[in-house]
């Protein structure tokens, strides 16, 4: 055997000491893996408790514990996360529970995946053992810890158990700009100021009269101690944006929420509800709702009522506005509205003698008519006319089936007819809104217009059978061009481009 040099052995010691230090350090992410540091969003923390045996000494049981949804700034140092917003500070190093007694006991971590075990002293009467496990890709980070308590209280075992959830999603890397992307005009306009950006691509330096109203989102979604401001706009039929502001109101109450203009509050201590909100312009208005739910309840209704994260729908309520003297070009359409009521009173003065004559031959074939055929009965001679179930308009005195609501002609709401009564005069139709009205009524309630009658209202809309289809803008049937109105909800009908 060779002989024992110390020369070697201590310069083997040395190297091997040396080394030590850096094969402690943590090994450093790959290369290829983009750093976590950034603004994320994070998901409410869901808390399910397993209740085991819980006596009365054992107090309450336990709940909650969870923290709420909101913007989370995340930091890496090394192989460690930390996370700050959206309840309390945290960070991959430590247990989320903080639970009287609890040190941690283990921890094992790397750039993608973290483990760590805390748990109370052995003699400590009140034993909990927690393992928080965090998983992280490129975009998203999953937390997820488990709990297990055992007390004893006054000779009585108190046991339970719970796990929390959450996820956080990347919004924006620390070092990348964000996304260049088209934000919707209704988006760019804010709260305050929602009606002073035209769209581009329009001419909106001589805006026209306001055309239609629009509400986002059409459902919110809320939890106590929350407050969200509704985004609404009005826009004329180029869809420049006019600076008309919407009156709010609260068409349906519920305790804790109060509403200021388009902003809704709710009080930490609100129980769950349904609020109603109207939004009116002129006389027109469309109602939106805001949906209050517990913390607890909140993300598993996101996706059952078709949300996104922030808790709002995708689609918008709207109405289209039918009054052309506000907004801008008031005076103009005011003029407008001075010209077509001298057109409607010549067409009246020109036509009066015409009505006259054909009013007066009609009457006398409805008496010839009557006079041949008085050994029918009422019942007989209704079944001839009309089919069952059949509706009138008071206007225009048009029949429809019993399924119409509304007069597509003028808008009035049909009425049920029993074909028994004979055919009763017809309404009046008003010459600037174009709405029927009951027999009757002389003068329109919402422009103080004598009524005109419907022939001579209908001989001066000809134009419109040459427009072709037009659509509710509420429902979305279609009907005919010569139709104003939608004969399923009332609402007036827009050309389809």
């Amino acid at each position: 055997m060779g002989a024992f040099d110390p020369r070697f052995n201590f310069r083997a010691v040395l190297a091997v000491a040396v080394a030590l230090p850096a094969l402690a350090q943590p090994a450093p992410a790959r290369a290829d893996q983009p750093t976590l540091s950034g603004s994320w969003s994070a998901s409410a923390m869901r808390s399910d408790w397993n209740i085991g045996d819980w006596g009365k000494a054992c107090g309450p049981e336990p709940s909650g514990g969870g923290a709420p949804a909101g913007p989370v700034t995340v930091s890496q140092a090394g192989s460690e996360l930390s996370f700050r917003g959206a309840g309390r500070d945290f960070s991959t190093a430590e247990c989320w529970e903080q639970f009287p007694g609890l040190a941690r006991v283990s921890h094992s971590g790397g750039s993608r995946s973290w483990k760590t075990v805390c748990k109370t002293a052995p003699g400590d009467p009140r034993q909990a053992t927690i393992v928080t496990t965090i998983g992280a890709t490129d975009t998203r980070i999953h937390f997820d810890e488990t709990g297990q308590y055992q007390f004893v209280i006054k000779g009585q075992n108190c046991t339970a158990s719970v796990r929390r959830t959450r996820t956080f999603n990347l919004v924006l890397r620390e070092g990348e700009s964000p996304p260049a992307q088209e934000t919707p005009a209704g988006d760019r306009l804010g709260p305050e100021a929602p009606f002073l950006e035209a769209l581009k691509g329009k001419n909106c330096q001589d805006p026209g009269p306001p055309q239609r109203l629009e509400v986002r989102p059409l459902r919110k979604l809320m939890r106590p101690g929350e407050t969200f401001t509704f985004r609404a706009s009005v826009v004329d039929a180029q869809g420049c944006a006019l600076p008309v502001a919407p009156a709010w109101r609260v068409a349906s109450t519920a305790p804790g929420v109060r509403l200021a203009g388009p902003k809704v509050e709710v009080d930490e201590t609100a129980p769950e509800g349904e609020v109603t909100l109207q939004v009116a312009v002129a006389e027109r208005s469309t109602k939106v709702y805001v949906e209050v739910v517990s913390r607890e309840r909140y993300e598993a209704l996101l996706a059952e009522r078709g949300l996104n994260h922030q808790g709002e729908s995708a689609d918008a309520a709207v109405a289209r506005i039918a009054s052309e003297s506000i907004g801008g070009r008031s005076t103009v359409a005011r003029d407008q509205a001075q010209g077509r009521r001298r057109l409607f009173v010549a067409l009246v003065g020109g036509a009066a003698l015409l009505l006259g004559v054909v009013g007066f031959v009609l009457v006398r074939r409805g008496r010839a008519r009557r006079s041949a055929v008085t050994a029918a009965s009422p019942d007989e001679l209704a079944s001839a006319r009309r089919p069952p179930g059949a509706k009138v308009c008071p206007t225009c005195r048009e029949e429809y089936p019993e399924e119409a609501l509304f007069c597509p002609l003028d808008g009035n709401r049909l009425v049920p007819t029993s074909g028994k009564e004979a055919p009763a005069p017809g309404g009046g139709v008003c010459p600037v809104c174009g709405h029927g009205y009951d027999p009757g009524i002389s003068a329109c309630p919402k422009h103080q217009e004598v009524l005109v009658p419907v022939a001579v209202y209908a001989a001066a809309r000809t134009q419109a059978a040459t427009i072709g289809r037009k659509i509710c803008p509420v429902c979305g049937s279609q009907f005919g061009g010569e139709s104003e109105f939608c004969g399923r909800c009332g609402a007036a009908l827009v050309p389809i481009n």
